[in-house]
């Protein structure tokens, strides 16, 4: 409406003052009324004509709330302390019993051993890696032969010279290094008769062949070689204070064997030390050599080793 009467004031400026039409001379009514209808559109086209907006309510926007770097909004925050706030019901743990502390018990005495002597390998080698106690025959060939006897019998392995000659019988473990003692005794000996310990015998199946560690009923002890035919004395034999004498002693041969070098052990003392490398791996027995003695028989109680020591 605004717009209309805008218009009509214009018209009517017009006609009312003739100086505000362009002068062209003298022109017909005709060209006046052209001239009136150009300049009315030109006024029309090159005005622009603002339209006032209707009053409306303007809501000043609100300016968003800066947050913190590191933090979340208040509805994201409320969601994590909600998650973190979830109930989690416990578990019921079993307690032990309680239990009454036991009363002490009396602890047997130990059965008296004979003191170990300082030079003894027991001492520092720690668990055997084989023992055989002699409770059964398990480890070796019972029965006899044209040499030697062997039963077992309250705990002992019993040995018995069918001959004046050296016999012996063989365990089944085949050693390289080790430390090897054997535990035996002779009711009845005398004089020359001996027995004790053979090793590094190179072929179990045909064993006439290896090393022989022993002790004479006098007191004397010797290291020998046998390869088949030969028996050669490696160490004569020797008197030594270590070897018990008399019926039914007690003595523990021991020999420590690394490659070539052979270590001699009576009841833990080193008597003897050489070197040897005829023989340097093999089984392990029991020699008896009845001299004066008819059915010279040795008591075994005990053979135990460690490999590698």
């Amino acid at each position: 409406m605004k717009k209309w009467t805008i218009i009509t004031f214009l018209l009517l400026a017009v006609v009312v003052s003739g100086c505000n039409l362009p002068s062209y001379g003298t022109v017909s009514p005709d060209q006046q009324d052209d001239a009136m209808a150009t300049e009315i559109s030109r006024i029309l086209t090159g005005t622009p004509v603002e339209i006032e907006p209707s009053a409306t309510v303007e809501v000043e926007a609100e300016e968003p709330t800066e947050v913190p770097e590191g933090t979340q909004p208040e509805e994201e925050i409320t969601e994590e302390v909600q998650e973190t706030e979830e109930v989690i019901e416990p578990t019921e743990t079993a307690l032990p019993e309680p239990t009454d502390t036991p009363a002490p018990t009396s602890t047997p005495e130990p059965t008296p051993t004979a003191t170990l002597a300082d030079t003894d390998p027991v001492l520092t080698l720690g668990q055997p890696d084989w023992v055989d106690p002699m409770d059964n025959g398990d480890n070796w060939p019972t029965g006899y032969n044209e040499f030697t006897t062997i039963k077992f019998e309250n705990g002992y392995l019993k040995l018995t010279s069918k001959t004046e000659l050296d016999g012996w019988r063989l365990s089944w473990p085949f050693l390289e290094d080790f430390y090897l003692e054997i535990k035996l005794q002779s009711s009845e000996c005398s004089g020359s008769d001996h027995f004790g310990l053979m090793f590094r015998v190179p072929a179990s199946s045909n064993a006439n062949k290896g090393y022989l560690f022993g002790v004479t009923c006098d007191g004397r002890y010797s290291l020998r070689r046998w390869d088949g035919q030969t028996m050669f004395s490696l160490v004569n034999w020797t008197d030594s204070d270590t070897i018990n004498t008399g019926e039914e002693a007690d003595n523990t041969l021991g020999v420590m064997a690394k490659d070539g070098d052979l270590a001699l052990y009576i009841n833990g003392e080193k008597v003897k030390e050489i070197t040897d490398n005829v023989y340097l791996d093999g089984s392990f027995g029991v020699f008896v050599g009845g001299t004066n003695t008819e059915d010279l028989t040795v008591w075994v109680d005990q053979i135990r080793y460690w490999k590698n020591p």
